[in-house]
């Protein structure tokens, strides 16, 4: 079987300090564990398109995720629009989302403080909510992958899981969210949009 994954992450430009990146070592640890499968490559840093022509560099980007069997986001630091964006697209399709954040990193603390608040075993809110599976290295991404080509791995999120993450909210916090219930209130537009996402979330 040959499993097309697009590898998300961050592409050097000279303005930024590179923490990490997906590298070499990275797609032969992957290919050697992924054997007998073999691994189709989709990696964005890899191209020799215009990088002047931003439409093209959207639309080439899109277009991997599209195609891809799976995505792989390198999570081991800090991301960018792209990377959000390539998550909620992959969503969109219903692709599997991987995502590669080893502990204590910046996605994923034991403790932090969000908004004054002590959060416990700490987890991004949209990586919580879009991704398939967390992993800490590589080689746990490779046994993933294996579970999920032999059909072993549980139902995959797609948009319902954006609409019931709404719904979870209307139901559970709302009542205690005054800042968001002055918006709702503020006009009918936007109070009878908030009053369709029970059906949206069905």
């Amino acid at each position: 079987m040959i499993i097309s994954i697009y590898f998300a992450g961050t592409i050097a430009k000279d303005h930024e300090v590179m923490e990490s990146m997906w590298t070499q070592e990275d797609f032969k640890i992957l290919q050697d564990h992924l054997s007998p499968h073999t691994l189709n490559c989709m990696n964005p840093a890899h191209r020799r398109d215009d990088p002047n022509d931003r439409q093209s560099i959207f639309g080439r980007d899109m277009t991997q995720v599209f195609l891809a069997d799976l995505i792989f986001v390198d999570g081991r630091h800090r991301r960018g629009l792209g990377v959000g964006a390539e998550m909620m697209w992959a969503k969109f399709h219903a692709k599997p989302l991987l995502m590669l954040i080893p502990e204590e990193t910046y996605y994923r603390k034991s403790h932090v403080e969000v908004l004054g608040d002590h959060v416990a075993e700490y987890l991004h809110p949209f990586v919580d909510a879009l991704c398939d599976q967390i992993v800490s290295t590589v080689e746990e991404g490779a046994e993933w992958i294996h579970k999920w080509a032999k059909g072993e791995v549980e139902a995959l999120r797609d948009l319902t899981t954006v609409y019931k993450a709404m719904r979870y909210y209307q139901e559970t916090q709302f009542e205690q969210d005054t800042p968001m219930k002055e918006i709702i209130t503020s006009t009918d537009e936007i109070q009878k949009k908030f009053q369709t996402i029970p059906s949206l979330a069905l």
